[in-house]
């Protein structure tokens, strides 16, 4: 019986790579995080510096109806009606209350 060596396949990895690889997986979500920030941040300067399109008002079908540009009167040809008296409530009632007791103290 013969005996001989056993062979191995394998693959040794290089650990500083592997620490590296490691601190950017853990730091992805931070750096995508701080980056939409960055975006949205921008966004909003442009925002605030560039003009922004409005509908034109006197183009809009919202005026289809016709009018005389007196806008809304719904309620003009409405009876008023006095508002109904309440009863007045008090609020409670005041009592003063005795003066505390001085405080002596002495060392």
């Amino acid at each position: 019986m013969s005996i001989r060596p056993i062979d191995f396949n394998g693959m040794v990895q290089n650990t500083s790579e592997l620490s590296t690889t490691k601190s950017q997986e853990e730091q992805k979500p931070l750096v995508q995080q701080d980056f939409a920030t960055t975006v949205m941040k921008q966004e909003a300067e442009q925002s605030t510096t560039t003009v922004q399109e409005h509908d034109n008002v006197a183009e809009n079908d919202s005026d289809a109806e016709g009018g005389d540009g007196t806008g809304y009167q719904g309620n003009q040809n409405r009876k008023h009606t006095p508002p109904k008296k309440t009863q007045k409530m008090g609020d409670g009632s005041v009592k003063v209350k005795p003066k505390h007791p001085t405080f002596n103290m002495t060392v």
